[in-house]
């Protein structure tokens, strides 16, 4: 049977947000309280409790007391949210491994050190260095001990920009995407390329050489045209907050050149694309 008319924009809708679909997914096995649902996401309560807003506005959440008080209010899924995470888990058939289907497979998908030290040092000052310790005290990784040669696993850095939105932002990653557009320049090989004196084209046809020697894991590709520059993000599965960490860093390029223009995010392999593609126009 083919899924519902509406499923794909359910389905983006949910995947845009790692916070909605964290709630979705817990609320699977059985209807749940909003402290459950904190505790077992590892969300702010406030966060959840706006996930679950938004997912009752769509439909695909219900409050089953709605006379008890708000924290103690129990939501389960309705219909349509039970059939929407079923294509959810359908889905990731036809994408990309996940990090974690490829490590069972022995390959350890992996981020060099430098930009996640230097994302670290700008949130220590922006935001205060005791403050960026307590934030990321629950991380796996000693920070401490993170050095620019050091080889992160991307699953341990997607874990620290969900702490990191967590304590800083409001769930839409948009604070992801602000701190890398502002923090990227910082970053030893990209700014390498980016303090080059050559058009802010022929720069983002070396961007594939950037990320290889920064990624191990995915592929970039980038066309170019008068104006305008496609970057395509092929073989990953990326969380929200590495989709907006990309969004962020060419946004970046754009003002560390004073470049007056937009970056739109038009595919996502979590919305069923082989593909991430962000274009870039001035």
């Amino acid at each position: 049977m083919e899924p519902r008319g509406h499923v794909w924009l359910d389905f983006s809708f949910v995947v845009s947000s790692g916070y909605r679909e964290k709630v979705l997914a817990s609320l699977a096995p059985k209807p749940k309280v909003p402290s459950q649902l904190a505790e077992e996401t590892d969300l702010r309560i406030v966060h959840v409790s706006r996930a679950l807003r938004e997912l009752s506005d769509r439909g695909l959440v219900e409050c089953l007391t709605p006379d008890v008080k708000a924290r103690g209010r129990l939501y389960g899924l309705t219909p349509d949210g039970a059939a929407l995470l079923s294509e959810l888990n359908g889905s990731r058939r036809y994408v990309t491994p996940t990090v974690r289907e490829a490590t069972k497979e022995g390959f350890v998908p992996k981020i060099r050190g430098s930009s996640v030290v230097r994302f670290l040092e700008y949130l220590r000052k922006t935001r205060g260095r005791s403050v960026v310790a307590d934030a990321i005290a629950s991380w796996s990784v000693d920070a401490d001990k993170l050095t620019e040669d050091t080889w992160l696993s991307v699953e341990a850095c997607a874990a620290l920009l969900e702490i990191v939105e967590t304590n800083f932002g409001d769930g839409s990653y948009g604070s992801i995407r602000k701190l890398f557009s502002e923090a990227m320049s910082t970053f030893p090989t990209v700014r390498e390329q980016l303090t080059k004196a050559i058009p802010l084209t022929a720069l983002a046809e070396r961007a594939p050489i950037v990320y290889a020697k920064e990624w191990n894991y995915g592929r970039l590709e980038v066309t170019t045209e008068r104006r305008k520059i496609v970057f395509r993000h092929y073989d990953w599965m990326p969380t929200p907050a590495m989709c907006a960490m990309f969004h962020g860093i060419y946004e970046g390029g754009l003002i560390y050149r004073g470049v007056k223009g937009k970056v739109t995010k038009t595919q996502c392999v979590r919305t069923g694309s082989d593909h991430c593609e962000y274009r870039v126009e001035w």
